[in-house]
């Protein structure tokens, strides 16, 4: 089972946390000495620290920086959306 400290940096993932939790799209943004910063990005960016030895439950894949772009542009397109649906009704 690999560990979140071997995660590499500026590096794309799909990972589950724990059992209970979604697949989600993480980088790896900064190695402290005893912890990791990670920014999940789907539905929305959010930064969190691992320690370097707790293990990821589930390491689905490595993803390249194409796939990843087309994963998020997945979530932004019904936020725009939204977004001016939004504006229309203030109108």
């Amino acid at each position: 089972m690999a560990s979140f400290g071997e995660l590499k940096l500026d590096t794309y993932y799909l990972i589950q946390v724990d059992a209970d939790s979604d697949i989600e799209l993480v980088s790896v943004i900064l190695h402290t000495k005893e912890t990791v910063l990670l920014r999940s990005y789907l539905p929305q960016a959010e930064d969190f620290f691992k320690y370097h030895d707790e293990p990821v439950f589930k390491l689905v894949e490595e993803v390249d920086e194409e796939t990843a772009q087309q994963l998020e542009s997945l979530y932004q397109q019904p936020q725009e959306q939204y977004s001016e649906f939004e504006e229309e009704e203030e109108e």
